[in-house]
């Protein structure tokens, strides 16, 4: 398929939403591909690489999984042509990918998204990468924490951050205000929808106030091979990241 007419959209309001991205057939390996790395590979992960939050039920469930490419299905599935070809096409240039990442909020979980700016953490010159969400099992909405994105934010720059305690979303716009939820759009999606958006377009979600569904999903990261990592500022967001996990948070 030829991505290229979503380039411009991307480049205008800093995401843009593919629905059915992945077919059923892809859609339904990936979730089993999933379901199986939950059950058999994360037992045996440490809690620097698994966070977990409280259901409604009071049951312990994942909340977020760094660096799934400890697992051979996803160390392959990283460099999956259809989502290379996207990124490629978003971002006009060749791309490296980052490893997959789960993020899941569980039933009734109080676990907003802090808005903040992707780039505070992978620290792009310049800042030419896309993060890629996939809406797996079920639909992303304003009841479950859709994902709120403020157009256009991606053209102003790198705003302040400051620590928020969040685990897996350590640092926040420091100054975040009515000026942008005016401006913000709630972006709803269905099993098999991807969402991308710009590193440093502004976003942050809600807790999921559902009481019975979760909401998870699975992120692929890539950035154009002609961008360098300020290695210094990817050092100040580890700080507190591991600020962050020592809170337990």
């Amino acid at each position: 398929m030829d991505y290229s007419e979503l380039r411009e959209p991307f480049q205008r309001d800093g995401y843009v939403l593919i629905r059915g991205f992945l077919d059923t057939e892809e859609l339904n390996e990936l979730n089993e591909e999933i379901r199986r790395f939950l059950s058999e590979v994360v037992p045996g992960l440490p809690d620097t690489q698994v966070f977990y939050a409280s259901g409604s039920d009071g049951r312990r469930e994942v909340r977020q999984i760094h660096r799934m490419n400890c697992d051979p299905f996803f160390e392959t599935y990283r460099n999956h042509p259809k989502w290379v070809a996207l990124a490629s096409a978003l971002l006009g240039e060749a791309v490296s990918s980052r490893p997959p990442v789960f993020f899941n909020k569980p039933p009734d979980s109080d676990f907003p998204t802090p808005p903040h700016q992707d780039n505070c953490a992978f620290a792009l010159t310049p800042p030419n990468g896309v993060e890629m969400l996939l809406a797996t099992e079920e639909s992303f909405d304003e009841e479950s924490g859709c994902l709120r994105y403020v157009p256009g934010s991606h053209r102003e720059g790198l705003r302040t951050h400051e620590y928020s305690g969040v685990r897996g979303f350590a640092l926040a716009i420091s100054d975040f205000g009515p000026a942008d939820e005016a401006r913000e759009v709630a972006v709803e999606t269905r099993p098999g929808d991807l969402l991308c958006h710009h590193p440093l377009t502004v976003h942050r979600a809600h807790r999921n106030r559902s009481k019975s569904r979760n909401r998870s999903g699975f992120s692929m990261w890539y950035r154009g091979i002609s961008t360098r990592v300020e290695q210094s500022d990817v050092d100040r967001y580890d700080r507190s990241a591991h600020r962050a996990q020592r809170a337990g948070w």
